[in-house]
């Protein structure tokens, strides 16, 4: 009977866990209007590939499902874009070709095969957003050492990350937090209202005085 029930437990983690992932590849085919680029870590960086997950790779699909829940469309290298040149060369398309960008740095289960603790994509990319003027998110596990952008060497305001306390904070309680939903309201209307500046017509035709 106990076997059935961790059986059963371990199904259940494993459709919710592919769901998830599966939200990820096929993002392209959700239609929204205003296309944001979410930076993360590769899933299987940051935990095993079979249950049970680890809370850092639930953190990341969390993220990806509040972005879509107000209505942004987030774009991520290579789940919803990729082409046939380098990756910096996609990664820049894919930023001159957004309205705003998120971001999250999480600690990986092992360095990457350079021997860095994460990837340099979360530098660069972040980074080439905000070059580029657009809107950023940024959240960083505080288990996660990092300067840059990251702001370890010290704040970088107004775009000091949050900072997700893993060891007190389930992830539930991260995202639900009055914190968060401030932080990514605010950013979503710095999202729209830069798409509305950049699409709108060149003539105006009413007084807005």
């Amino acid at each position: 009977m106990q076997n059935n029930s961790r059986q059963v437990a371990r199904a259940d983690a494993v459709k919710q866990f592919n769901q998830g992932v599966n939200e990820l590849n096929q993002a392209a085919s959700d239609f929204f209007r205003i296309p944001v680029f979410f930076s993360h870590q590769n899933l299987f960086t940051l935990g095993p590939s079979t249950p049970p997950f680890s809370k850092e790779q639930e953190f990341v699909i969390r993220m990806f499902r509040e972005i879509k829940r107000v209505l942004l469309f987030p774009r991520t290298i290579p789940n919803t874009d990729q082409y046939p040149d380098t990756t910096l060369e996609n990664i820049r398309r894919a930023v001159n070709s957004s309205y705003g960008a998120a971001a999250v740095l999480l600690k990986q289960t092992r360095p990457t095969d350079q021997g860095e603790p994460y990837s340099p994509f979360l530098q660069i990319e972040p980074s080439m957003a905000y070059q580029r003027g657009l809107p950023l998110l940024l959240v960083k596990q505080s288990t996660v050492k990092a300067g840059g952008i990251w702001g370890d060497a010290g704040p970088l305001a107004p775009f000091t990350p949050l900072i997700w306390f893993s060891d007190t904070t389930s992830v539930n309680e991260f995202f639900n937090s009055v914190q968060w939903q401030e932080a990514l309201q605010n950013w979503a209307g710095q999202v729209r209202s830069g798409y509305f500046i950049q699409t709108g017509p060149v003539f105006r035709y009413k007084c807005e005085e």
